[in-house]
């Protein structure tokens, strides 16, 4: 059943796919809870720093973008990952960029150009009061700023999503790297990393997701600062690409998928190499299969997550992963 509507819904548009699958999986969880159905704990322990020790299911999660809204991860983590990271959420509710913002190329990539839309903080919260008990995992908050909030107190934007989620949530991604709102990717900056330490929280890790788009230099100098932070758990590599987007004639959106793999390998194995262990690296970008996975691993990532072979491959490919991984 699960294989036929995966299949059914790459027949349509992608945004319109993608709401009729959100709504699948909301009454999938539904269906779970009447049954009485609950995950049991994980049995991976992971210790992440600086002191921070959270148990995961699997070493697969669901990348940032699906579950914007915070409906329907219990419904994912019933599918077979191991933790989920919601959002993007922004403080206030925003509409994102106008349709088309989002297209299916080859070979089985997106090209992404959504613009972070989101229902805001207080809606995202209600929702993972409503949820978050149904389903005991790793549940991550990826935090953005809104469009219309100037680039100088993009601080704040930030501060309020800690805020206001630190509570439900098992930990946070900071997102600065997104290509699809204006000037975000600047703050892709030890300056602003600097800036941003006096908001972090100490009971709950903090990840920092990075473009895979940054030149050597300018990785590394983030990757270093990063390593000395204690406030920083680790990094996210990679986000979408805007390069790889550009290259197949697209004027805006980032490009994610198999072409995104080489690059997300290199920028994993060249973190692993700075941070020698003593940050946590979740790998993401490209991985479409058991073996992409594990070569992720063995370039250094402690964490996996997938997105676009999930919407292409559904809840098979989750499966295949996470018998082994």
């Amino acid at each position: 059943m699960i294989a036929f509507v995966s299949s059914l819904l790459l027949k349509l548009p992608p945004e319109q796919a993608h709401s009729c699958a959100l709504l699948f999986l909301k009454v999938f969880q539904v269906f779970k809870k009447l049954l009485g159905i609950r995950l049991p704990e994980g049995r991976i322990l992971l210790k992440i720093p600086p002191k921070h020790e959270l148990k995961f299911r699997s070493r697969l999660g669901l990348a940032a973008g699906f579950d914007k809204t915070a409906e329907v991860f219990p419904g994912l983590l019933h599918l077979g990952f191991g933790f989920v990271e919601t959002g993007t959420v922004t403080p206030l509710p925003q509409p994102g960029n106008p349709p088309p913002r989002i297209w299916r190329v080859t070979p089985y990539s997106l090209v992404n150009h959504m613009g972070f839309n989101s229902n805001g903080l207080d809606a995202f919260r209600t929702n993972l009061q409503k949820y978050r008990f149904w389903a005991q995992a790793p549940v991550f908050a990826n935090i953005g700023k809104n469009k219309t909030t100037p680039m100088e107190e993009a601080v704040g934007d930030y501060e309020k999503g800690i805020q206001a989620l630190a509570d439900l949530v098992a930990g946070f991604v900071i997102n600065i790297s997104s290509p699809n709102t204006p000037g975000l990717r600047d703050l892709q900056s030890v300056s602003f990393l600097e800036s941003l330490i006096p908001v972090l929280p100490k009971e709950k890790p903090v990840f920092i997701k990075l473009a895979p788009d940054l030149n050597e230099p300018e990785f590394q100098e983030m990757c270093q600062f990063i390593d000395e932070a204690e406030s920083i758990s680790g990094v996210v590599l990679t986000n979408t690409s805007r390069a790889l987007s550009e290259k197949r004639g697209f004027l805006s959106g980032g490009l994610s998928g198999p072409p995104l793999l080489p690059i997300s390998l290199s920028w994993i194995e060249k973190a692993k190499g700075i941070l020698q262990g003593r940050k946590l690296i979740i790998g993401v970008g490209g991985v479409s299969s058991l073996d992409e996975a594990l070569q992720m691993r063995e370039a250094g990532a402690d964490l996996v997550e997938i997105y676009t072979a999930f919407v292409y491959q559904g809840p098979k490919l989750v499966r295949e992963i996470t018998k082994v991984f």
